[in-house]
């Protein structure tokens, strides 16, 4: 059994090591697009795309089964639920078992502010293929196809644009990589299609039987149900049914979520099962499914739980999660990181400290160590709010200039706070850094500028 496990696991890391500078790269589209606005209208799309909004979809569509009009469209919608749901959790997500991104990725600084600030959203199993995506397409393509040949197209269209907009929601929210989406909408549809098809010949069948008339729910009606009618009814169950979702998800990944307590290799994020008769707490602690399964063998062949591995930390000792990356590694550029791994073996020949435009020149080697170790230190937490612009003049630059006179250049757009690529970091422990530097550092030592020296 732990055998197939870490077989199975191992497609996770092939995808992980695989499409990574991929999804880094989508990751980063949506991140640099974050705020508030966006954030709000991703989250009512990813609402339709959740467990709780496609089962309903799939009961509602259970009730059109007994309406001779909407029949059709009944079976299509439970079909392609039934075989969509097969296929993504039963099938595919314990085979591959991928890690989430908010566990995988808690030492990429960059992602880590992206997912704080899209709201800390978490689910409790794996991460491929998507569910929501799976969810939000197969019902999209059922729609689609029922309405495009009843030859209804300007509605048709509008199914799997919303499902598009779920799926993009998934990665803007950074929950799913976009690898796990690409594929949940190719499952998605494949369901769609089959629901569609399987609803075409149980239709057919029932027409054939000639028991079409006898299984349909509008004969209780006296007057029948209008067109109109039929239509408002099933708006309004709609928007029922929408509303329940999104109104229940507007606290995930609050304060109020409990996490996973699994700490080996990472801080798991994933919402923990609590109250669950099927996953009770192991020693007082709470999990997620994934590492329920796990560490219940564990403790119930041995009693204990074994003590946590090494793992990345992103977190501080507050509540809050921060970036657990030092401010060299959190400019993400390989010169720079370069300059950090070789510093001892080629330290620059001198430094040059740029405040409020003013420029000092150290070239004592032992004061550039200690500017370096000061600055190696710094953590950078998360998304800052944006620095008004009159607030810039403080701002503070470290130019480190080597002997074949290259530079790396360090900037702190204001105290405290880290500029890089068009948004502002907290910085969450500066070791003393910015404390003292540039004004204890450089006293006694006369201004200069940039090309005096």
């Amino acid at each position: 059994m732990f055998t197939n496990i870490l077989l199975a696991s191992s497609f996770g890391d092939v995808l992980n090591n695989a499409f990574y500078e991929f999804d880094m790269a989508i990751f980063s589209f949506f991140g640099s697009m974050q705020n508030g606005f966006l954030t709000a209208i991703a989250k009512i799309f990813t609402a339709m795309g959740s467990t709780k909004y496609v089962a309903l979809l799939a009961v509602m569509g259970l009730v059109l089964c007994f309406f001779k009009r909407t029949r059709k469209v009944g079976f299509a919608l439970v079909f392609a639920v039934i075989i969509g749901t097969l296929i993504t959790n039963i099938i595919v997500k314990p085979a591959v078992l991928r890690i989430r991104p908010y566990n995988t990725l808690q030492g990429e600084a960059r992602y880590w502010a992206w997912y704080l600030g899209a709201g800390r959203l978490c689910e409790s199993d794996y991460s491929f293929p998507s569910g929501h995506t799976t969810g939000a397409f197969e019902v999209a393509t059922a729609l689609f196809l029922c309405h495009f040949t009843e030859k209804k197209k300007g509605v048709a269209w509008i199914f799997p644009v919303v499902a598009f907009l779920t799926a993009m929601s998934r990665v803007y929210l950074m929950v799913h990589y976009a690898t796990d989406v690409i594929a949940a909408i190719f499952v998605g549809i494949i369901a769609g299609i089959l629901g569609y098809l399987l609803s075409s010949v149980v239709t057919k069948a029932i027409r054939r039987r000639k028991i079409d008339d006898i299984v349909d729910l509008t004969r209780l009606f006296k007057n029948g149900i209008s067109m109109r009618a039929g239509a408002i009814a099933i708006g309004v169950a709609w928007a029922l049914i929408f509303g329940f979702s999104y109104l229940t998800s507007l606290d995930d990944g609050g304060e109020n979520t409990i996490r996973c307590a699994y700490d080996r290799e990472y801080d798991c994020q994933n919402e923990a099962q609590v109250d669950s008769k099927k996953y009770p707490a192991i020693n007082g602690q709470y999990y997620c499914k994934i590492h329920w399964k796990q560490l219940n063998e564990q403790f119930a062949e041995t009693g204990t739980i074994e003590e946590p591995a090494e793992k990345q930390e992103p977190f501080s000792s507050s509540s809050e999660p921060v970036v657990n990356t030092d401010f060299f590694s959190f400019f993400n550029d390989p010169v720079i990181l370069s300059f950090r791994d070789n510093f001892a073996a080629a330290p620059p020949v001198k430094l040059i400290c740029t405040k409020g435009g003013n420029d000092v020149v150290v070239t004592d080697q032992a004061l550039i160590q200690q500017v370096f170790d000061g600055l190696s230190g710094v953590q950078v937490g998360a998304e800052a709010a944006t620095i008004k612009e009159t607030e810039v003049d403080e701002s503070v630059y470290y130019t480190f200039v080597m002997e074949d006179e290259s530079t790396i250049t360090l900037g702190i757009e204001y105290p405290y706070t880290v500029f890089y690529n068009g948004k502002y970091y907290d910085i969450t422990n500066d070791n003393g850094a910015f404390s003292i530097i540039p004004d204890d550092y450089w006293e006694g030592i006369e201004p200069t500028t940039a090309d005096a020296a």
